[in-house]
């Protein structure tokens, strides 16, 4: 079988391999090569390190930009000033769609891309200058980037071998010690071949951390991995940034994977940071309606309407929903409810609302809809409904016990205090 041009490298003489393995910076080059909601009521506490096995440092990007310029073709800007401060042992998770510079982002980090403006430090020193290998940033690949032919522990150790970093006898014991840490004790003598993708996924971090990185950086960690795999590695993950403290940038296009790892989120669109913050202020408190459309599944109910006097966003003829106060009456806003927010009750259930009122709604404050589908799930149903003269559906999480039909009835009741109202024409919040 012929091996891919950058792997044949390795075989071409020790120094020569020692040389490309030191620009590899673990694996970094070879990589490249390969590869062109929680609870709302609980206080969000960012979790610190023990300061005397945090292993990490502070990690600053300064109106950190990149822009691609090619012949004949007009300038993209890929990154569009990017200023974040992590501090020593922090988490943060990169949250955005395909092509909105997260992984670029990541990358100029690494120093796997060069930097157009702006600068990075680690620690308070600057590195934008420094070329991957002196950087002593470690970073786990999304396609795992693990050297076929050897064995686990020597895909583990080669790094340090190659930078002649530590004796054998110290570079073995560092191989035991992280093994033990990770769970890859009895993998050792196994090859990637034989391997699992979850045990793949612990094999490349590991091979990350045991270098000591001042950083570590993780480019989409789970995205090949099922559901069972993704949630027991995804708790592992967590228990090891912790226990290592070791300063950490989560890219990811998951929200799950975000929200349930990551001590602060930034939200990224086209290049541009839309929000920064804790899982519970990104999902309380969006910013915009991007932010708020991005996190959160089911999505959140976007509903144009006209800011009416009392309190009420009008939506259609004869529906209307309450609204926090602050926009003026007449402006045209978006009502964001998310559908764990409504409460759906069948027509003649105590507490449904009996009376209709001339302001779209009934006296509790009720909308009458229509049941379009419901899906039964064990945990939460889904209720999509149809409202009069409005067009776009209403999505309602409903209890596990609530069984609903086609064009059944229903009235919905929503929550001024979870309420998002946004601007029609910018998209920005206005409560």
């Amino acid at each position: 079988m012929t091996e891919p041009a950058p792997f044949r490298r390795f075989f071409a003489g020790p120094r020569r391999l020692a040389r490309h393995l030191a620009a590899l910076s673990d694996s970094a080059t070879y990589a490249q090569h390969e590869t062109d909601p929680p609870p709302r009521d609980a206080p969000h506490q960012t979790p610190r390190a023990d300061p005397r096995t945090s292993a990490g440092k502070g990690l600053t990007l300064r109106e950190l930009r990149k822009t691609y310029v090619a012949r004949g073709r007009p300038a993209v800007d890929a990154v569009r000033g990017i200023d974040i401060e992590l501090r020593s042992g922090e988490l943060l998770g990169l949250l955005g769609p395909s092509g909105c510079g997260k992984s670029t982002t990541l990358r100029m980090i690494a120093g796997l891309e060069s930097v157009t403006g702006g600068d990075i430090l680690v620690g308070g020193d600057s590195v934008v200058s420094l070329p991957a290998r002196e950087r002593n940033i470690g970073v786990a690949f999304e396609n795992y980037a693990l050297y076929p032919p050897l064995t686990v522990a020597d895909n583990l150790g080669f790094g340090l071998a190659a930078r002649g970093l530590h004796s054998r006898t110290e570079r073995a014991r560092r191989v035991a010690d992280m093994a033990e840490r990770i769970g890859l004790t009895d993998l050792l003598a196994a090859r990637p071949a034989g391997l699992s993708s979850g045990q793949k996924q612990r094999v490349a971090l590991a091979r990350a951390l045991i270098r000591e990185p001042d950083v570590l950086l993780l480019d989409e960690p789970l995205s090949h991995l099922d559901a069972a795999q993704r949630d027991t590695t995804r708790r592992e993950l967590k228990r090891i940034q912790r226990d290592s403290g070791h300063t950490t940038i989560l890219v990811t296009h998951d929200q799950e994977e975000a929200l349930s790892l990551a001590d602060r989120i930034a939200v990224m669109r086209d290049g541009v940071i839309q929000q920064l913050g804790t899982p519970y202020e990104i999902y309380d408190a969006p910013a915009n309606m991007f932010v708020a459309d991005f996190v959160g599944e089911p999505a959140i109910n976007l509903l144009p309407g006209v800011v009416e006097s009392g309190g009420r966003v009008r939506l259609g003829p004869t529906v209307s929903f309450p609204c926090p106060a602050g926009p003026p009456p007449g402006r045209a806003v978006v009502l964001g409810i998310r559908p764990e927010d409504l409460r759906l009750t069948r027509v003649g259930e105590p507490g449904a609302g009996t009376e209709d009122t001339g302001s779209g709604g009934a006296a509790d404050g009720a909308v009458r809809a229509t049941v379009s589908a419901h899906e039964p799930l064990p945990e939460s149903g889904i209720a999509t409904l149809t409202l009069h003269g409005v067009a776009e559906p209403l999505v309602v999480e409903t209890g596990p016990e609530i069984r609903l039909d086609r064009d059944d009835t229903v009235r919905v009741t929503a929550d001024p205090q979870h309420t998002h109202v946004f601007d029609a024409e910018t998209g920005d919040a206005l409560t």
